[in-house]
């Protein structure tokens, strides 16, 4: 099973490229430095809420949370 990291950098990643974007039209449309995104879709980072929020708008996901059970 993927850790939270994980399925966050997967999405972000899979969602990217089939927009067809480069890593460097996301840092500019999300405003995030390109070491930090490329951590990011490595699961390697931790970011604000805020800059995943933006990440999240620019590519049209969401986050939804459910309970588990």
């Amino acid at each position: 099973m993927m850790n939270l990291k994980s399925l966050i950098a997967l999405a972000i990643k899979t969602r990217r490229k089939e927009l067809q974007m480069q890593q460097s039209d996301l840092q500019d449309y999300a405003e995030i430095g390109s070491t930090a995104l490329s951590n990011l879709e490595q699961g390697k980072a931790n970011i604000s809420i805020d800059k995943l929020e933006k990440i999240l708008e620019v590519l049209g996901l969401e986050l939804v949370i459910k309970v588990k059970g």
